[in-house]
């Protein structure tokens, strides 16, 4: 990882090294960027922390946070391939209804990973364009007869 200088200093003279600044911010980015909950795990303190990932190393607590998040994607995709293999080999035991509750989940993740949308929205225009006609009647029918507007009494 790439440092703006081998040692921060802080306020109270402490100098940290790029051990400790890698140690703090890998504890920042794996609870979630939790400053008092990184300090518990690595003994240093949270205002130091906060200050390394908002300022001081902004960019590199990005970065690894990047890191993070691309190793748990890989994780989680490495659990569903083996998740999926398992639905298959117990699917021919499935009752209809959890057979068609898994194709349902199934389908709707594919779409979603494929880009697709996986819910289907509908506006009817004849509903529409039957309650607008039914207020342009009622508009029509409350305005006076001879064409005049009222005025406010005022």
């Amino acid at each position: 990882m790439c440092r703006k200088s081998g040692v921060s200093e802080m306020a109270r003279g402490q100098k940290y090294g790029d051990e400790d600044i890698e140690r703090g911010l890998q504890a920042l980015a794996e609870c979630g960027g939790n400053a008092a909950a990184a300090s518990r795990k690595t003994k240093i303190p949270s205002r130091t922390l906060r200050d390394w990932k908002a300022n001081l190393f902004a960019d590199e607590f990005a970065e690894v946070r990047r890191e993070k998040r691309t190793g748990f994607i890989d994780d989680v995709w490495t659990v569903a391939q083996e998740a999926v293999k398992q639905v298959r080999d117990k699917l021919k035991e499935a009752s209809a209804k959890e057979a068609a509750i898994i194709a349902g989940i199934f389908i709707d993740k594919a779409l979603v990973m494929g880009g697709e949308p996986d819910t289907i929205s509908e506006t009817r225009v004849k509903d529409v364009r039957s309650e607008l006609d039914r207020k342009l009647r009622e508009a029509v029918d409350a305005e006076p007869e001879s064409g005049v507007s009222e005025e406010p009494d005022g």
